[in-house]
């Protein structure tokens, strides 16, 4: 099953930008993978177990500095065109 993937992660301290850079960082060495990221979240697309597998790797490392993070994901089950930019209906 193909996934497109929208995510942010919430480190839970005052020095957060490193633990999001690090989790995208790692995401972006998983091959098979595409990685979009805004301002306000990452999409990542691609093959589901590998996409989740990627995602729970790189949870790993952060939860290794022992922070506390909260990850809000939402998924749909097909190739959604986010390299476009926004869509108009």
């Amino acid at each position: 099953m193909y996934v497109t993937v929208e995510m942010s992660l919430y480190p839970l301290t005052n020095d957060y930008e490193g633990p999001i850079i690090g989790f995208i960082q790692h995401l972006q060495k998983t091959k098979g993978l595409i990685i979009r990221t805004t301002s306000m979240s990452t999409y990542v697309k691609g093959e589901g177990s590998l996409v989740f597998d990627s995602i729970n790797k790189a949870l790993e490392i952060v939860d290794n500095q022992g922070l506390t993070t909260s990850l809000v994901i939402k998924v749909i089950n097909r190739d959604l065109p986010v390299e476009q930019g926004f869509l108009e209906f």
